[in-house]
């Protein structure tokens, strides 16, 4: 299972440099996000990118960003896909223009929604 924290800042091109770290983290990892499509500030489709820490090997999934039901488009909310299948989910808000927020993987969630 894994949590983790994120921030990602957006290029005048629509695309995302960021970090990432979670309880296994040495150290904070760069993950980058080349935009598919927007449909606003940080709101799109992205093809995101990182390297795993313990075996440098590139993971490559999709990143969709959209607002959270019912939070006036001020929460954000990111799943990463792998072959349509949901790998993890995260939730986020801006700060200076800043996307920052948390993540976690989808045995996490499922392990929650059960009660444990």
């Amino acid at each position: 299972m894994i949590i983790g924290r994120f921030y990602f800042i957006q290029t005048e091109n629509g695309n995302l440099l960021g970090e990432y770290s979670n309880q296994l983290s040495v150290r904070n990892t760069p993950e980058s996000a080349e935009m598919v499509d927007r449909n606003g500030l940080f709101f799109g489709n992205y093809n995101s990118t990182w390297f795993e820490q313990n075996d440098n090997s590139p993971i490559l999934m999709r990143l969709r960003i959209s607002p959270k039901d019912d939070s006036a488009e001020r929460i954000y909310r990111l799943e990463w896909t792998e072959n349509a299948v949901p790998q993890f989910r995260g939730e986020g808000f801006i700060v200076n223009g800043i996307l920052v927020g948390n993540y976690w993987d989808i045995d996490l969630e499922n392990r929650l929604n059960q009660g444990f």
